[in-house]
Parts: structure tokens; C-alpha cells; sequence
């Protein structure tokens, strides 16, 4: 019984799941339609909506646009590496051209869902 005991005691510290549910949440994948584009389509494509009256030729409204380049050359998002990719370090003012210019700055936890999508590699998911 005593035996017995201990080991529902071990489960139930374990979580019987191997790993909480918060380290379960920040290990899911980030999906750039549902997750990313949204937050694009609210805050980047009133300006960057393609096509030749979009600023800067940045298309924002698709995957090859965001992850493409814009009239500068420079790729937007460099898969991997939130930190050195342009789209990033724009809308987390870490260039002098923070975005979405004129508009309320993402929050912390839509710049946390571009960072982690680009860190995972910026997948077309």
C-alpha cells in the first residue's frame, strides 16, 4: 500500500506528462498563417500591401513577401536568427526605423510570436 502510495505520489509531482504545460506551450511550433500573418495583416499591411504602391516594395500580405526582400535587397527574415533578421529588429526598435511608423507599437507578446516563429526557423506553416 505504502508502495503504492509513493508512486501516485511521483506521478502527480511529474505531472504524468513529462513536461508542464507552460514548458509544453513555449516548446509549440509558431505557425505563420494562423499565428504570424494575423498579427501582420492587423499591424504591416495597411502600408505594405504589395504591389508597386506598397512602401518600400515590402509585401507583407504573403509568406514570399515576408520572408523575401524588399527594395533595399536585404532579406527580411533570416531563418533562425530573430536577431538579425530586418523584419524583427524593425518592429522591435532596434533599428532607427521602428514599425509600423504613424502606429501603436506591437506588444510584447506579438514580438514574442515573430521572434519565436523566426527562431523556429520562419516555416511556411
Amino acid at each position: 500500500m505504502k508502495a503504492l502510495a509513493s508512486l501516485f505520489a511521483v506521478l502527480l509531482v511529474a505531472g504524468c506528462g513529462g513536461q508542464p504545460a507552460q514548458t509544453q506551450a513555449s516548446n509549440a511550433a509558431v505557425s505563420c498563417a494562423k499565428d504570424v500573418q494575423p498579427i501582420l495583416t492587423q499591424t504591416c499591411v495597411p502600408c505594405h500591401a504589395g504591389g508597386k504602391d506598397a512602401k518600400g516594395n515590402y509585401d507583407l500580405t504573403c509568406y514570399a513577401g515576408v520572408t523575401g526582400n524588399g527594395e533595399d535587397s536585404v532579406p527580411n527574415v533570416l531563418p533562425g536568427n530573430a536577431d538579425s533578421s530586418t523584419l524583427y529588429r524593425r518592429l522591435n526598435d532596434t533599428v532607427p526605423t521602428q514599425m509600423p511608423k504613424g502606429r501603436p507599437a506591437l506588444t510584447a507578446a506579438q514580438l514574442a510570436t515573430i521572434q519565436k516563429w523566426i527562431n523556429q526557423g520562419a516555416k511556411n506553416n
